[in-house]
């Protein structure tokens, strides 16, 4: 009698120390959802360049927050830095997943971001993003440049402002194509899109060709 009671409490401690784990373990995901999710909404409303620190989510978590950030435009006219920080040294390595970067990374890939190690803070960098290794402060992060929607229905108020005409102040080159980008672009943001965008010989090359066309135009 007194093994079976024995095995009964053994029973009873094992089903309620299941029990509290399976609860902290639902706990524990629901809170990695809502702070992923409040982070990717901080992260969507910025309006100038910010800095996030992803210490303490694990890699399932990161990859949403990434997703849910990212997936759309963001509603700006102007360029913003997204740095998003992975990893540091000795001292603050624990906070971080071992692999928070390769989640972002892989992330930003999915939804058609390139990495551009030149990558700068330009309209031109929309869509990539770049490794880095702030040795000051001892932090790894990844920058990213997010695509955004521009002044979008800008050019109708200025037709409306010109009497409903325009017509004749529409650019012949595709927006956003290569010879429209080199065509408007200042000497200064000519200069970062060479460094950013035309790193090896064949994209200089096409570079050439493109300034050839807006010529041949002119």
């Amino acid at each position: 009698n007194s093994f079976e009671i024995q095995n009964s409490k053994i029973h009873t401690y094992l089903t309620k120390g299941i029990w509290h784990l399976l609860i902290s373990f639902v706990d524990t995901g629901s809170n990695d959802y809502k702070m992923s999710q409040r982070l990717a909404s901080n992260i969507r409303t910025s309006s100038e360049s910010d800095t996030f620190d992803l210490g303490g989510q694990n890699t399932d978590a990161i990859s949403k927050m990434i997703t849910s950030a990212f997936s759309e435009p963001f509603p700006l006219n102007e360029m913003v830095r997204i740095t998003l920080v992975t990893g540091a040294g000795k001292l603050g390595r624990a906070r971080y997943d071992g692999g928070a970067a390769q989640a972002v990374t892989s992330a930003l890939r999915l939804l058609s971001f390139e990495e551009d190690k030149g990558g700068s803070c330009i309209l031109e960098c929309a869509g990539t993003f770049k490794m880095q290794h702030d040795t000051g402060k001892n932090l790894k992060t990844v920058v990213v440049f997010p695509n955004i929607t521009g002044d979008e229905g800008g050019d109708a108020d200025g037709d409306e402002a010109d009497g409903g005409g325009g017509s004749g102040s529409e650019s012949p080159l595709p927006p956003n194509s290569p010879e429209y980008m080199v065509a408007v672009a200042s000497v200064e943001v000519f200069e970062r899109m060479i460094g950013s965008k035309c790193q090896s010989w064949l994209q200089k090359k096409e570079c050439l060709f493109a300034l050839q066309d807006v010529k041949e135009m002119i």
